[in-house]
């Protein structure tokens, strides 16, 4: 979906991308419909070329922590992660108990690592893999952006963990950026407090804005429609966009 305008939040991402804003976790909060999703995918596509990125729905991420794991060693490479690679492969190679005789898949192996043993023991091998994949990413020379999308819809321990040991760590990860957007945001701890900005997507109520957009996008609407559409409802994007959108096709 494009909607209309998010110019200051775009605006504030790249001052942190470039270091001009003191800050590296970017905390989008708002409704759903309010255009989250595609804030995070106008955010990576205007990154700097030789700035790495990685996106994670966590409305997917169903396995939990490994599952954030996983995705980064995936996207970065298994070769930017080398203490992690071998903590993993010391578990693996040290009696870990696996359930059946097939292969371990790659995407799998930190789930297997974390699984079946008293809680202790898996916050301590946590521990030890957070702190092995931080070591590996404060080592990458480039400047790395994390996107997370549907914070409310993480299970709760790796929600629990994003907003607490996560960004801690992130904390003292100079090169890395976070965003967490969602209907829900982590509550900031004393770890991170300085180092998070905080907003809150509103109503977009720029008729400019909108009526630009139909211009951009081939719409075929007049102002006067297009600020009825923006008070009918009041300025919620994904709304005006549908509505906007089913009208014009009815036009053809």
């Amino acid at each position: 979906m494009i909607i209309a305008n998010r110019t200051q939040e775009v605006l504030r991402f790249h001052e942190m991308v470039q270091g001009s804003f003191a800050k590296r976790v970017l905390l989008v909060e708002a409704k759903s419909g309010f255009g989250k999703t595609w804030l995070l995918a106008r955010f990576k596509h205007s990154l700097p070329t030789n700035t790495l990125c990685v996106q994670v729905d966590l409305k997917s991420a169903q396995l939990g922590i490994p599952y954030i794991f996983s995705s980064v060693r995936k996207r970065l490479g298994e070769a930017s992660f080398p203490r992690l690679n071998a903590a993993v492969q010391q578990y693996l190679s040290s009696g870990v108990q696996v359930s059946d005789t097939t292969m371990i898949g790659k995407d799998n192996q930190l789930s297997v690592v974390l699984s079946n043993v008293d809680e202790s023991t898996r916050n301590f091998r946590l521990t030890e893999l957070r702190e092995a994949f931080f070591e590996d990413l404060r080592k990458i020379s480039q400047t790395l952006v994390f996107l997370f999308d549907s914070y409310e819809k993480a299970p709760t321990e790796l929600a629990d963990w994003l907003g607490g040991e996560f960004l801690a760590e992130v904390a003292d990860t100079p090169k890395l950026i976070v965003v967490i957007a969602g209907q829900q945001i982590p509550q900031p701890t004393i770890e991170w407090m300085d180092l998070h900005h905080c907003c809150c997507l509103e109503p977009i109520l720029e008729l400019n804005a909108w009526y630009d957009y139909t211009q951009k996008t081939g719409l075929p609407f007049n102002e006067d429609e297009v600020r009825m559409a923006m008070q009918i409802f009041k300025g919620q994007p994904a709304e005006i966009v549908k509505t906007l959108e089913t009208l014009a096709r009815e036009r053809q």
